[in-house]
């Protein structure tokens, strides 16, 4: 399908600016899930870390 050429300069940001808004929503969830996921990633090697430090100094006491 042909692109639509604007009449005036400023209409071919304003479609863009539409298409946007429409897509908003979609990126929120997709951008929700890859944060999620790089805190998972994160958390687990340092939840591991500061249990066996917890663990070590328990011994001590």
């Amino acid at each position: 399908m042909a692109k639509k050429t604007a009449q005036t300069p400023w209409q071919d940001l304003e479609q863009q600016a539409v298409a946007a808004y429409r897509e908003w929503h979609v990126w929120l969830v997709l951008r929700e899930k890859e944060l999620a996921a790089r805190h998972a990633r994160r958390a687990r090697p340092g939840a591991a870390r500061t249990t066996q430090a917890d663990q070590g100094n328990q011994g001590g006491i």
